[in-house]
């Protein structure tokens, strides 16, 4: 299945998916009203325009345009007004006479109220337990991405505290990682802890090291991470017949597996070794006439000699309000206005100098720049740059450890994009261990939020329908029960979000009608009305907000939806 049929495929299973989750969450409330005896005018999927409706038994059944939800219309009940808007009355019937005033409808009890609201999220719930039983029998493909580094530049932190290319992550803060994922949410997870580094214990050749900490902070505005590269395998997809590397004898479809016997891990490291200046010739294995069945190839030795002068190319010298960029200047909730030249600008840079020497160091890779930056904070850094043809001297005082330009290795070769590996063997969790999973993930989210300013995590990370969407596509095109364990995680959100005591959602409710359990009277309908019209444009702000965010994320959707798949076996541990 390719092409056309192949995106008409997974358009059909993800509407499915998402589309089946809203329903269970709306039918619970329907049937509870119906059950507890209340009034229901309409059971709708989606909001906005009415795309499909059918009328039955007095309940108007529809479909509507944005499948981003749903509501079930009760009467007797501050439901979905405040964002759908009222019905519009009919003050005539067919032949122009007046509409007969209808009969006010009995109030309901708090505990019908509580029952309907809470019915949505319980409904939710139980859909992730049958879906996490079935994944249970079934199994799960089981993703392999041990956290091994890839590469560690000489003049980082890291590197001066032992960690090197090759070195598989136990540990991080005590807790057992198994993947990069696993990595990243320990990471996360810390910081609320308002400490700089981490915790972390590697592995060498069997060997387990000494915990070693290291650094962990929000870097450009990122999220909090460590500065560690995973490994990649270094499949060359095209080589530029003018380029630095042009020269050794590259071939599309080889493996570079290693440089004078290092074993490579990653780009950034090959070139570092490729661009060293000591030796000067280099060795370069690669293997050759790997089949598609994966099947080895034989293995050649290149050779090569690093030329006199390496470095990497100005690709621009942008200025602060033009976004962001790999070593930009600005902070978060600093003004961008307040900020004139960058240090590269006042230092002379210009788009398509070499950078050739960074405080006294040859330069080889975009990478190893950042690292020397990075860590340099005293005063002005001297730079050697070649500018047509021409070397010369300049000085710019990093800021913030960026210096502020685009940066290119421009070495000529593009390697094979990355490919999600799962083991042949399945993984058949337990509905424990998934909802466990889940709600572990849920945690650090709701941890992370709320210490934005040392997680780096806000609003703009979260997911709307877009987002959603874009992951549940990537999970159906890489393996439908992707998908659905995606859904038992989505499910859990949906039933653990709409909780929340916020006016317009279940949660809400529930409290209005606690309070009014309490009170012996209901609350005051102006002020329901006011909190939930005020909380849903808010909802409706957030809404817009997130789905921008998703937009803007879209390339990187698009990145992953594209990645293609393999399946090996792979031994346990390795």
């Amino acid at each position: 299945m390719s092409g056309i049929f192949e995106i008409i495929y997974v358009v059909a299973v993800v509407l499915l998916m998402f589309g089946a989750a809203i329903f269970i969450h709306e039918f619970g409330h329907f049937w509870v009203a119906l059950k507890r005896g209340l009034k229901v005018e309409e059971f709708a999927i989606g909001f906005g325009p009415v795309v499909w409706s059918k009328e039955k038994d007095g309940i108007l059944y529809s479909i509507r345009a944005i499948p981003a939800g749903g509501f079930v219309k009760l009467p007797q009940m501050l439901t979905s007004e405040a964002i759908e808007g009222k019905a519009d009355d009919e003050d005539t019937e067919e032949g122009g006479g007046e509409k007969e005033p209808e009969e006010p409808l009995p109030p309901v009890s708090p505990l019908s109220k509580i029952l309907v609201a809470f019915a949505g999220p319980f409904m939710n719930v139980v859909f992730a337990l049958v879906i996490a039983i079935g994944l249970w029998i079934v199994g799960i493909p089981k993703v392999v991405d041990h956290p091994v580094v890839g590469y560690v530049g000489q003049q980082s932190k890291e590197y001066q505290l032992g960690v090197r290319p090759g070195h598989r992550i136990k540990t991080v803060n005590g807790e057992k990682v198994e993947t990069w994922q696993d990595v990243n949410l320990a990471v996360l997870d810390s910081a609320d802890t308002g400490k700089k580094t981490v915790s972390v214990v590697f592995e060498e050749n069997g060997k387990e090291l000494e915990p070693k900490d290291l650094p962990a902070d929000t870097w450009n505005g990122e999220i909090r991470h460590i500065r560690l590269e995973h490994r990649a395998k270094l499949i060359i997809q095209e080589v530029q017949t003018d380029s630095v590397f042009a020269s050794v004898g590259f071939e599309p479809g080889d493996v570079v597996q290693s440089v004078n016997g290092q074993t490579l891990y990653s780009h950034y490291q090959m070139v570092d070794l490729m661009m060293a200046a000591d030796p000067a010739e280099k060795d370069v294995v690669v293997e050759r006439g790997r089949g598609d069945d994966d099947k080895p190839g034989h293995k050649v030795t290149l050779k090569y000699t690093a030329p006199e002068s390496a470095g990497v190319l100005v690709d621009s010298v942008p200025k602060p309000e033009h976004g962001t960029w790999d070593l930009m200047l600005s902070k978060v909730g600093k003004d961008l206005d307040e900020l004139e030249d960058t240090p590269a600008m006042k230092a002379g840079m210009k788009k398509g100098d070499r950078i050739l020497e960074a405080n006294g160091h040859r330069i080889t890779s975009s990478r190893q720049l950042v690292d020397i930056i990075r860590n340099y904070n005293e005063g002005a850094m001297p730079f050697v740059i070649q500018r047509d043809g021409v070397s010369m001297d300049l000085n710019g005082t990093p800021q913030d450890g960026r210096l502020g330009v685009a940066l290119d290795d421009g070495v000529g070769i593009v390697f094979k994009p990355e490919v999600t590996v799962y083991s042949k063997e399945y993984a058949h969790p337990t509905p424990w261990q998934q909802f466990s999973d889940v709600f572990n993930k849920i945690a650090i989210t709701f941890k992370a939020l709320a210490s934005g300013s040392e997680s780096g995590v806000g609003a703009k990370h979260l997911s709307g329908p877009v987002g959603i969407f874009g992951m549940l596509a990537i999970q159906v095109k890489q393996s439908p029960l992707l998908a659905l364990s995606f859904l038992v995680l989505l499910n859990l959100n949906l039933a653990i979000l709409n909780l929340l005591p916020v006016p317009v959602l279940d949660g809400g409710h529930i409290v209005m009608s606690v309070i009014e359990w309490i009170r012996k009277r209901p609350v005051s309908m102006k002020i329901q009305e006011y909190a939930t019209t005020a909380f849903a444009l808010l909802l409706i702000t957030f809404f817009v907000y997130v789905t921008i965010a998703d937009v803007k994320r879209v390339p990187l959707l698009h990145e992953f939806f594209q990645r293609d798949t393999e399946v090996e076996q792979v031994e346990s541990g390795k």
